[in-house]
């Protein structure tokens, strides 16, 4: 799952309004590919919002590398979002659809959850376009037996279980996140974000 060259799978890396948006499938190499963007002083500089995240998901342990990087740095983190049409009160996101190279692609589900919970402040203009469900096995080689697949699956599991720990995330969410088949996905509610993943992690 470790990359040895740069990826461009994260599309377009750029500062935009003071955000890093990080946009697109995550996929092996594109941990290079943010680090190396962030080594760039006038690139880390211009940054003032934190990120910015639009992605379907893609490669689990990929993510979780990408994920230490911005706490390690430090940094906040957004996904986007779409108030109510009720709620004229809800300011709109500094990021919209438009913004980004692909304005279908406005949510944050599966492995682009590792990253949001990342942020040392998760703010989330409204719940309903961040997503969870059961990681897939990324690769499995022939000549694997249901057990070695029962092994692999196991060791994803436990390095997303001590991610989550050290992410201040509720254990819950792993349970939920695997009971959820991995063609479906689960949004979190408005009262699951705001009891337990807005705002500064401690």
């Amino acid at each position: 799952a470790a990359g040895t060259s740069p990826s461009t799978a994260l599309e377009n890396l750029r500062v935009f309004r003071g955000v890093l948006i990080l946009e697109g499938k995550i996929e092996s190499g594109d941990y290079l590919s943010v680090r190396n963007f962030l080594r760039d002083e006038s690139n880390f500089k211009k940054i003032s919002g934190g990120v910015f995240l639009a992605s379907p998901g893609g490669s689990v342990l990929e993510a979780l590398k990408i994920g230490r990087l911005i706490r390690e740095l430090r940094l906040s983190t957004e996904a986007p979002a779409s108030p109510p049409p009720d709620r004229r009160d809800i300011s709109a996101p500094l990021i919209r659809g438009r913004d980004l190279s692909n304005p279908g692609r406005y949510d944050c589900v599966s492995a682009c959850f590792f990253l949001y919970v990342a942020g040392i402040y998760r703010t989330l203009n409204w719940a309903g376009r961040l997503g969870i469900h059961q990681p897939r096995m990324e690769q499995i080689r022939e000549g694997l037996t249901e057990g070695d697949i029962a092994n692999a699956t196991a060791r994803v599991r436990n390095a997303i279980k001590d991610y989550m720990e050290k992410m201040n995330v509720p254990e819950k969410y792993l349970d939920l996140m695997y009971s959820v088949p991995p063609n479906d996905v689960r949004w979190i509610t408005q009262e699951e974000f705001d009891a337990d993943l807005k705002g500064y992690v401690p």
